[in-house]
């Protein structure tokens, strides 16, 4: 009887902790949604990665956590967000990475957005991002 508790109370304890670790990984994404949606780039940077890349229009640069949110302030005032959404979310399949690509609609146009996270440290933030304009 004790081992069958044992083992219910092991089951339970998985099952915790995997739902816990799929509600941040859904969270993430959702905060970045928002960020992306009121073009903000102080909510933005709350979970970006210490060093990051960031892709604008093929150009690809590293960046540290700092010079990216200023970059993106900048970004995010010559572009400033009248729409964004997620069209596709996904991760790959040891889920140690998640994905997503939306598109960032302002009134200079379109672009393709894509963002890349994985757990550091047991939390998922964001360490690439690509902004691509649609033409």
């Amino acid at each position: 009887m004790n081992k069958l508790r044992t083992n219910i109370l092991i089951i339970l304890a998985l099952c915790v902790s995997l739902s816990v670790v799929a509600q941040e990984s859904d969270d993430i994404m959702e905060r970045v949604e928002e960020a992306l949606k009121s073009s903000s780039s102080k909510e933005l940077t709350k979970h970006l990665h210490t060093k990051l890349e960031i892709r604008l229009d093929g150009e690809r640069k590293e960046y540290s956590k700092n010079q990216a949110e200023i970059m993106l302030k900048q970004f995010f005032q010559q572009n400033p967000a009248s729409g964004f959404e997620f069209i596709h979310e996904g991760d790959n399949d040891t889920g140690g990475i998640l994905y997503a690509i939306g598109t960032y609609t302002s009134s200079s146009g379109k672009h393709r957005v894509v963002v890349r996270a994985k757990q550091y440290n047991k939390k998922y933030k964001v360490y690439r991002l690509e902004f691509s304009k649609e033409r």
